[in-house]
């Protein structure tokens, strides 16, 4: 099944049915002016739009019909939405932006792809533009799980990695100040969490990446 199938129809439904938090939780985690102008890739339903109570402009690209369909329901003076790849919209769109966002996506694309396509959102930042990157964490007990065959992985994540790994990558698309943490969950494994400050098992319990990064001037 080819990417766009896997990201269609029945996909597309079931996030409808995903809870907003999933999204709203991290916007608190993002530094926004009034007057940042947002490129959301890989975005889906629009989720984050809805969550954001002030930005300047708000783009969203992907690349599925059907995700851009359902999100243009939320299109406004502000607010645009456009199916397209993600490579050809940076292309022409250069130094346009001050905030790049990816959540949940990076886990989608193999490594050759994600260095040609943060390759290219690097270029679209404009200087001291920042990138929010969210992602499960490959660390966390379960994803090593599905890693190991015990557990099933969704068939449209391949590509589950570390921190480290996600650093290293970044690094070679061109972005030299990264951070990354790790936070809790969105849904009831949230509440194992707080195990992820014991000392050497805690890796295990940090389910999701929270990444910041920064092109290199």
């Amino acid at each position: 099944m080819d990417a766009v199938s896997l990201h269609s129809g029945e996909y597309v439904e079931r996030f409808k049915a995903s809870p907003t938090f999933r999204v709203s939780r991290l916007v608190p985690l993002m530094d926004i002016g009034p007057e940042d102008r947002i490129v959301d890739f890989g975005c889906g339903l629009g989720m984050l739009l809805g969550c954001l109570d002030r930005f300047g402009s708000y783009d969203g690209v992907d690349f599925s019909p059907d995700f851009i369909a359902a999100a243009s329901e939320r299109a406004s003076e502000k607010a645009r939405f456009h199916c397209e790849d993600i490579v050809a919209f940076c292309e022409r769109n250069p130094a346009a932006f001050d905030i790049a966002t990816t959540f949940d996506f990076s886990e989608h694309i193999d490594d050759a792809t994600f260095i040609e396509i943060y390759s290219a959102i690097r270029k679209v930042l404009v200087p001291g533009g920042r990138l929010y990157l969210h992602t499960p964490n490959l660390n966390f007990f379960i994803e090593r799980a599905k890693d190991l065959g015990i557990l099933r992985q969704f068939p449209e994540h391949i590509a589950v990695r570390t921190g480290e790994q996600h650093r290293a990558l970044l690094a070679r698309c061109g972005f030299d100040t990264v951070t990354v943490k790790t936070i809790a969950h969105y849904n009831v494994l949230k509440h194992v969490h707080p195990l992820s400050h014991l000392p050497l098992v805690g890796p295990l319990f940090a389910a999701r990446l929270w990444i910041e990064a920064s092109p290199a001037k």
